[in-house]
């Protein structure tokens, strides 16, 4: 009961943020508890053929829907108040025009487009409507958090985390399309409820395009599209090259590890999902001490949360099976770089909140670059393990790129108070480096990384009041 009273004595942002977080877990955690099933009903090449599938998925929705409903679409959402419903139509309106126009170039040349990514034209068309219908279903979800309004997110939340695996599921023992099963299941769920969304938009907003909205989105967001690939390569380009040089078994084995790893994304994902616009809102008020101390406070925890993955890495792998043991010293790399990601993440709100999309375009671009000549010097001569190596190098080189613009910005905006404690978050930054390569050194000796986990968890359980309050004043 004291609990429920608790609850009830929230503000509406406190308990968006709460129900926000439980969203991102159920949708992620139903996701990573269907992994087992996948990898054992699944040649290990077939699993690394649905991996693939994921990256090209990921690769190719930037040029198909131009990322209007990322960053752009959420500043302009905290900026305006009385034309949310137009605005949102003419986005998806300008996306529209963006996926017909990838749809009139694959058209020609299917054959080649089949070949290259493994998926049949009917899995194609497919992932055209996929291309309308995603774009449309976030747009609704980030205008949700945006307004704190909760209930809605959380059922359809539910109802997709649901429906995706179970039609995979059903399809994989029920017909002979096996590593497809997955990719159909995926495909059409999103479809369903995309599209819903997407006749939903128009008949709200009543507006298919709007000079003002489409020249501020395309100036906003075409300069970040070399940002946004770059981050998918960063991401995703490993398993293609794996595949590329070692074959769809490799893949396969890698995508194990890094979809184990990047579990701690979930954590990420829940807690940007409120800290940006949150920073956004401290940024606009001139709130700077704050953004510092708060910043501060999530990269612990976030590090705490790294190297607790790093360290029962020996315990996750048996989730996938004997045939992905070799994963096991790929997921504390892998941790890392999703760690990593948090941090240069920090540091470019300043850049989106003000506008600088060059200096994103720029930090996104080498570090991409870096990142696919790396694995074409490594990957062939070490194997699939050298991709997670190259991946955290490139992306601790993003963030060190990413703090300096960042610096730049503020200086540009003659702001001269402390948005960031840098010294104190590289300090954090580099210990959980050493710690986290270290924790490889444990695997041999239970109980030193027995006893580590239990520092961190005891750690954690001292500081939990701590650490809800913290995720609480984010919209608090």
């Amino acid at each position: 009961m004291k609990l429920l009273q608790k609850y009830r004595n929230m503000s509406v942002q406190a308990k968006s943020s709460i129900w926000y977080t439980i969203c991102n877990f159920v949708q992620k955690g139903i996701a990573f508890f269907v992994v087992p099933i996948y990898t054992r009903v699944l040649t290990v090449d077939e699993y690394g053929e649905w991996s693939v599938f994921q990256s090209w998925r990921d690769i190719l929705l930037i040029f198909a829907s131009l990322y209007l409903f990322a960053g752009v679409y959420t500043k302009t959402l905290v900026d305006i108040q009385d034309d949310r419903d137009r605005y949102t139509s003419s986005m998806q309106g300008l996306g529209t025009l963006f996926t017909l126009a990838f749809f009139l170039i694959y058209f020609p040349f299917h054959d080649w487009f089949n070949g290259k990514i493994g998926l049949d034209t009917p899995c194609f068309i497919l992932l055209f409507l996929y291309f309308l219908g995603f774009p449309a279903f976030s747009f609704w979800s980030t205008r949700l958090k945006v307004e704190y309004r909760y209930w809605p997110f959380v059922i359809m939340t539910i109802i997709m985390a649901a429906a995706i695996p179970t039609l995979s599921l059903l399809l994989l023992f029920n017909t002979d399309l096996r590593a497809k099963a997955l990719i159909m299941g995926y495909l059409l769920v999103h479809c369903a409820v995309g599209l819903f969304f997407y006749v939903y938009h128009f008949i709200k907003g009543k507006c298919f395009y709007n000079l003002k909205y489409w020249k501020y989105a395309l100036k906003f967001n075409i300069p970040l599209i070399p940002h946004y690939l770059s981050i998918m390569v960063l991401g995703q380009a490993d398993r293609i090259m794996i595949k590329h040089y070692k074959g769809d078994g490799d893949a396969g084995i890698y995508s194990f590890a890094y979809q184990i790893a990047s579990a701690i994304n979930m954590v990420i994902s829940a807690i940007d999902s409120t800290r940006v616009p949150w920073t956004y809102e401290q940024l606009k008020d001139k709130n700077y001490p704050r953004i510092a101390k708060v910043s501060t406070l999530l990269l612990l925890m976030m590090a705490g949360v790294t190297l607790f993955a790093a360290l029962v890495s020996p315990e996750i792998i048996l989730i996938g099976g004997k045939n992905y043991k070799p994963a096991v010293y790929v997921i504390p790399v892998v941790a890392l770089g999703v760690y990593f990601t948090f941090c240069y993440s920090i540091f470019s709100t300043i850049q989106f909140y003000y506008g600088a999309t060059k200096y994103v375009m720029v930090a996104s671009v080498i570090g991409a670059v870096l990142n696919v000549v790396l694995n074409a010097i490594f990957i062939p001569k070490v194997g699939f393990i050298a991709a997670a190596y190259t991946t955290l190098i490139c992306y601790m080189i993003f963030m060190l790129m990413h703090y300096l613009f960042s610096r730049k910005v503020l200086k540009e905006q003659q702001i001269t108070e402390k948005v960031f404690d840098y010294k104190l978050m590289f300090f954090i930054s580099f210990i959980t480096l050493v710690i986290g390569l270290g924790c490889m050194f444990t695997f041999k000796y239970p109980i030193i990384r027995i006893a580590l986990i239990l520092v961190i968890v005891i750690v954690a359980f001292i500081n939990r009041k701590k650490m809800i309050q913290l995720i609480k004043s984010l919209k608090g």
